[in-house]
């Protein structure tokens, strides 16, 4: 008996298994930069402005900095009182593969709180 066949006919099986496998990990790994990136964008934010709360503008200085990171506004919420900041932004972004199983787009989302203890801005996240 010929079981040269066998071998083609199971690599054949298993290769779009191994395609829609990478192509997981790749929107996976697109996704986490995502979220990664909009969280350092958060806690740069918070730090590097925290002083300028009171100012009638802040919420303007937040989303121009949002938007030289590429990171969209659109449901950006920003507020700031007495001591704290609280920023809040939610996006969605474009998957690669995910369109093979019926995902069209992935939520990016994230909300941060700074204030200040000690003389110092802490981050919190809520």
């Amino acid at each position: 008996m010929n079981k040269k066949g066998q071998t083609l006919i199971l690599f054949v099986l298993l290769i779009p298994i191994l395609i829609l496998l990478l192509a997981f990990v790749v929107d996976t790994g697109l996704i986490l930069k995502e979220h990664t990136k909009l969280n350092s964008t958060m806690k740069t934010i918070i730090k590097t402005t925290y002083e300028k709360r009171r100012e009638e503008d802040y919420s303007e200085i937040v989303k121009d900095l949002f938007l030289k990171n590429n990171i969209p506004i659109e449901k950006a919420i920003i507020t700031a009182d007495e001591n704290t900041i609280h920023i809040q932004n939610e996006y969605e972004k474009e998957s690669i593969f995910g369109k093979i199983i019926g995902i069209k787009t992935y939520k990016v989302k994230n909300s941060l709180k700074g204030l200040l203890r000690n003389n110092e801005i802490k981050i919190e996240k809520e």
